[in-house]
């Protein structure tokens, strides 16, 4: 019984280490970070993490953004996703493929656990990431509002 359990507890360890979540603390985003503080003094903190294959940035807000303001941040995040910048930010957390997905969370309440505004834009068109075929390459460049969130 003991070898089925030290089974169990190495296949746990394993699986828990195939999600870890990383800070990113790049000069990238610490520069995204300082101007879209700059831009908008209501924005109380601004986080970014990678939880393999995808990028997350949090950005919580004092108070409920204007549809311009949300419109302005999210232009903001968009000029930062390139494919150069995502790939540096997938290499300084030791990832060596694509970021699959970049997820933009906006927090507008004193209720940290409801994310009012969500969007995605994803590398590849399709989930097929063998195919690098630039039929299936979208690059970040389209945004998506997110419906769950």
């Amino acid at each position: 019984m003991n070898k089925w359990i030290a089974i169990l507890i190495c296949f746990l360890l394993f699986s828990a280490g195939c999600s870890t979540t990383h800070s990113v603390d790049t000069d990238s985003t610490k520069e995204l970070t300082k101007d879209l503080k700059d831009l908008f003094p209501s924005i109380e903190r601004v986080q970014f993490t990678f939880t393999r294959p995808n990028l997350f940035c949090r950005i919580d807000m004092s108070k409920k953004p204007s549809k311009e303001e949300l419109e302005s941040i999210r232009k903001e995040i968009e000029k930062f996703s390139t494919i150069d910048n995502l790939n540096k930010i997938a290499r300084s957390v030791k990832w060596g493929l694509e970021i699959s997905n970049i997820y933009l969370d906006i927090n507008t309440d004193k209720d940290k656990k409801t994310i009012e505004h969500a969007y995605y834009a994803r590398y590849f068109k399709t989930s097929d990431a063998s195919d690098h075929s630039e039929t299936n390459i979208e690059g970040y460049r389209i945004w998506y509002k997110r419906t769950e969130k």
